[in-house]
């Protein structure tokens, strides 16, 4: 219903797509809270990779904006994590504007090859005490280990 008229102010059409989304969220989280008037608490927009581009040898993120103009924002990343997320694929940005500083979030993704675990570890914090055990995936278990805390004590004490 309004592509149109924000085309008319030269939000890219990516940005438009953006926009709905984020106004047809906000509008289906005020009908779950009983109808109640949306109140947007911080900005955020979220960007397709087709509204940016990563130069990771210079360590440089260009952002298309209004009107075919772009802005270059220097990133700050160490070189260890550059060559890390290099081959990762990344598939959005955020940009979230907070106060008078704006935020820049990159996602990414990475395939993981899962291996066949050969222990399974399970924690139980309980009021008196932190219990581990260790399972073989048949079930047996390995071993058990209780370590004793305060909780119970601290938390009688405060009430």
């Amino acid at each position: 219903m309004f592509y149109s008229k924000l085309r008319e102010y030269s939000f890219r059409a990516h940005y438009v797509k953006q926009i709905y989304l984020y106004a047809r969220a906000i509008a289906k989280s005020s009908n779950r809270n009983s109808g109640r008037k949306p109140v947007l608490r911080r900005l955020t927009a979220r960007l397709d990779k087709y509204d940016y581009r990563l130069n990771f040898e210079n360590r440089m993120l260009i952002l298309k904006v209004h009107e075919g103009r772009e802005v270059k924002l220097k990133l700050l990343v160490s070189s260890v994590r550059v060559r890390e997320i290099k081959e990762w694929s990344n598939y959005e940005l955020a940009v979230s504007i907070t106060g008078s500083r704006v935020y820049v979030s990159l996602y990414f993704r990475k395939t993981v090859m899962l291996r066949k675990h050969r222990t399974v570890m399970t924690v139980d914090v309980n009021f008196d005490n932190i219990t581990l055990a260790v399972f073989k995936p048949d079930g047996e278990m390995i071993r058990l280990k209780r370590f004793k805390t305060p909780l119970r004590r601290m938390l009688t004490h405060r009430i």
